[in-house]
């Protein structure tokens, strides 16, 4: 149990940093303006270390062992529709997280249906990316795993 938390923990430090790479390479534009203040590369970069690696130890670590446990429930008959069930999976438990943070953001914004209706799709498209960049992160961290164990034990067979 302790070495699958610490693993957790491993996985939502590295997914942090990662959805936080690319988010500030998508939302970096060197291109404005010289009399207007932007955030820099490091300074959106570490915003988003600090929002979203709190969503990732609280929330994602919790739906990641819901997930993990609702998904040994079932059987599946390919490792294809197992993979893109908890891709679906994964994506819900990202738009359960930010669902309330879009009530909480709009509450106090006046703005129109069609604004709160294309600002709910974005935000549950960009909760379902992040909740899936955690996922990924913890399938390439299994399969360094797997093999490490592998080499490992075919290290032990040669001698």
């Amino acid at each position: 149990m302790v070495k699958k938390m610490l693993k957790k923990l491993f996985i939502a430090s590295l997914s942090t940093i990662c959805f936080s790479f690319i988010y500030a390479c998508f939302s970096y534009d060197p291109h404005t303006p010289e009399d207007t203040y932007h955030f820099g590369f490091i300074e959106l970069f570490s915003l988003a270390i600090i929002y979203s690696g709190v969503i990732y130890f609280v929330a994602g670590i919790l739906l990641s062992y819901g997930v993990d446990k609702w998904h040994q429930l079932h059987r599946y008959p390919s490792k294809r529709t197992s993979y893109f069930t908890k891709v679906g999976m994964y994506a819900i438990a990202g738009m359960f997280v930010t669902f309330p943070l879009f009530v909480y953001e709009t509450l106090s914004l006046p703005l129109s249906v069609l604004d709160n209706i294309r600002g709910l799709f974005f935000m549950l498209l960009f909760g379902s990316y992040a909740s899936n960049v955690f996922y990924h992160v913890e399938l390439f961290i299994n399969a360094i795993g797997k093999r490490i164990r592998n080499q490992t034990l075919s290290d032990i067979e040669m001698k």
